[in-house]
């Protein structure tokens, strides 16, 4: 185990320093000294012009906060689209199902029990499930209301 561990680590390491695995030589810029003093000049010009502010020439660039953060930013977007989303449709047509409620309708509830609604509170329901026998259960708990027969429940 703890070579897994130290071997992850060092390719984690070459990832972010391909100098360690020979790769990408980093060496540190050729400087030649000017001859004259115009030439001084325009050399610096050329070097300013070629290196962006705060790094130096032969340093590879950093990538930009918006490059680093960009594929979190897709996985998020995709786990919206294909968890969060349908769960919010799903939770808006279960309240519309249990604000649609109404005495006499045929319910099963999410423990798979049968019954007819005889009373509504705000957050109870009273089922008749056979003759002489009802079951106070929560409104939150009827799972689908049975329109036909019983096989063609889901």
């Amino acid at each position: 185990m703890k070579t897994v561990t130290a071997l992850v680590f060092f390719i984690g390491l070459v990832h972010l320093n391909p100098a360690l695995a020979g790769e990408g030589q980093v060496s540190a810029p050729n400087v030649v000294a000017p001859a004259t003093a115009t030439t001084a000049t325009a050399s610096t010009a050329a070097e300013g012009a070629a290196a962006a502010p705060g790094q130096t020439l032969g340093a590879q660039p950093q990538p930009s906060l918006l490059g680093m953060a960009m594929p979190f930013l897709i996985m998020l977007g995709i786990m919206y689209f294909l968890m969060i989303r349908p769960q919010q449709k799903r939770m808006k047509e279960h309240q519309a199902l249990m604000s649609g409620l109404k005495k006499g309708d045929q319910v099963v509830t999410s423990a798979g029990i049968f019954g007819t609604i005889s009373e509504l509170d705000e957050k109870t329901v009273m089922l008749d499930v056979s003759k002489n026998v009802s079951m106070k259960v929560l409104k939150s708990q009827v799972n689908q209301v049975v329109t036909g027969p019983v096989r063609e429940i889901q």
